[in-house]
């Protein structure tokens, strides 16, 4: 028996796994994944506003609204990008609304609101968007094939939907780290 005393002693002794963080420590780690959402909303801002301003200058410069398959192709895709942009700017509205000096039964509505709101736009609003963008890419192909040669037209297409591909890929991953970020604020509790 003394076999079992040694491992009860040891039991014993043990310290006491089930320390809970402090609420401090989860406010500092609530701010820091809330300030790293507000960076990404924002680059996402940028990079979207910054497409659309390119293909509206390019609409513009080659006088795309003189074609009409070409004109309904680039407004397509300008569009897309715009309405991104603004359900980016509602999303910043709403994280702002995300205080981490509220109660923390406040806080954790908040942050359901607006983790369901994120996930409307991510799998919803954002598949939709990304598509109907790349339908409108299509619509422009027939104009660059009839306007330009071959091999450029060729270019076009490998190198448009390549991007496509690996803008959709890189689109998912940046979904997926969110979609955790925003888990971990709504799980707050």
């Amino acid at each position: 028996m003394k076999t079992f005393e040694e491992l009860q002693n040891i039991w014993d002794q043990q310290a006491e796994s089930n320390i809970k963080p402090a609420a401090a420590d989860i406010i500092k780690k609530a701010e820091a994944h809330t300030k790293k959402i507000k960076r990404n909303h924002f680059w996402t801002r940028i990079i979207l506003s910054l497409t659309a301003v390119i293909l509206i200058y390019y609409y513009i410069w080659v006088g795309a609204y003189k074609q009409t398959l070409f004109n309904f192709g680039l407004c397509i895709m300008i569009t897309m990008l715009l309405f991104r942009v603004v359900l980016e700017w509602i999303s910043v509205k709403k994280l702002e609304n995300l205080k981490t000096d509220t109660t923390l039964i406040e806080y954790s509505k908040l942050a359901s609101q607006f983790y369901q709101w994120r996930k409307k736009i991510h799998y919803i609003c954002t598949p939709i968007i990304y598509l109907t963008y790349a339908a409108g890419f299509t619509f422009l192909l027939p104009v660059f094939k009839e306007k330009l040669s071959s091999g450029f037209y060729l270019y076009i297409v490998i190198s448009g939907f390549g991007f496509l591909l690996l803008f959709g890929l890189f689109m998912v991953r940046i979904i997926k780290r969110e979609i955790q970020l925003l888990d971990f604020l709504k799980n707050i509790s």
